[in-house]
């Protein structure tokens, strides 16, 4: 799914901010815990300082021209969700806040239905992150969420938590789905290696729209659409669904990468889309790639596929 509107790693040993004794893997993660009330919870693990090639080299198969590859430094550690939203975690803030969605002030969304074994999309009245598409339980991302939703989950969750919760830049997200990898996918260049590692358009999905134009992965995830979340293989930084399930919003805005080399990049200064990474429960091998950048506009919720995850600053606020 391009543009809606339709590379590698590489840690630097000792030049690099952070190094680990050991392959990231082996290393105890260090975890925050924050408590959305009603006794609903969310933990994000502690990403450590680094450098690495953000995009992907011009030999990758599927890549786009949007991803120049170019050097970017995190310098400094910071906290990352272990998995994205849910529905349970999404609720608890709504009900505390009071929060409408721009799907419920607008009265509608974006949905489908599944007609002649094809998506039939559709404008969907009463549609929004209560009431999908598909059926889902309170541990299942949260989707139907526009980016000034996720904006808002932020902000109520920094003040009720006291740490500073955002979105995470671009940047920050491909340097924690890659936990350095330096291949296509997380789990290597050959997408069909990927079962057990994410929800995509695999089997399952090929099953209930057989006359679905597009490629699928080889494998079957078991789910047609999201999953609950934690149900496939963690990363070295141990982070869940990075790529698959939901799409994940960033605080960027969406534009051209610069050539050169670039420390804590933050995105364009104008414009009027934002950044959406990972792909979906619906997304062929090419829109999975730990490289490949969507845009949308701030308001979009586009059909159930669009969810998130947070970050949060490290150290005293």
């Amino acid at each position: 799914m391009k543009n809606l509107n339709l590379a590698a790693v590489i840690f630097l040993g000792a030049m690099a901010t952070a190094a680990w004794a050991d392959p990231p893997a082996t290393q105890p993660a260090k975890e925050l815990t924050l408590d959305l009330g009603n006794k609903v919870t969310m933990k994000l693990v502690l990403i450590p300082a680094g450098k690495f090639l953000m995009g992907s080299p011009e030999t990758e198969k599927d890549r786009d021209t949007n991803e120049v590859q170019h050097e970017v430094t995190i310098s400094k550690p910071f906290y990352m969700g272990v998995a994205h939203v849910t529905v349970d975690q999404f609720a608890a803030f709504v009900k505390d806040s009071g929060y409408k969605t721009d799907a419920e002030q607008d009265g509608w969304s974006y949905g489908f239905s599944v007609k002649d074994g094809n998506f039939l999309f559709e404008k969907a009245y009463g549609g929004s992150w209560r009431n999908p598409s598909f059926d889902q339980k309170g541990d299942h991302p949260v989707v139907q969420v526009s980016w000034n939703d996720a904006e808002a989950f932020c902000a109520w969750l920094s003040k009720k938590s006291g740490k500073t919760v955002l979105l995470p830049t671009e940047a920050q997200w491909e340097y924690a789905c890659r936990a350095g990898t330096t291949t296509a996918y997380p789990w290597g260049d050959n997408p069909d290696d990927g079962k057990g590692w994410a929800n995509c358009a695999d089997r399952s999905l090929r099953k209930k729209l057989p006359n679905l134009r597009q490629e699928f992965f080889s494998w079957d995830d078991a789910f047609v659409f999201t999953s609950p979340v934690g149900s496939f293989r963690a990363n070295a930084f141990g982070l869940y669904d990075m790529i698959g399930n939901a799409y994940q919003w960033c605080e960027d805005r969406y534009g051209d990468y610069g050539r050169g080399a670039a420390t804590d990049p933050t995105g364009a200064d104008a414009g009027s889309f934002r950044v959406l990474r990972g792909g979906d429960w619906a997304s062929p091998p090419s829109s999975s790639r730990s490289a490949d950048r969507n845009k949308d506009y701030p308001v979009s919720r586009f059909y159930d596929m669009y969810g998130f995850r947070v970050a949060a600053v490290a150290g005293v606020d």
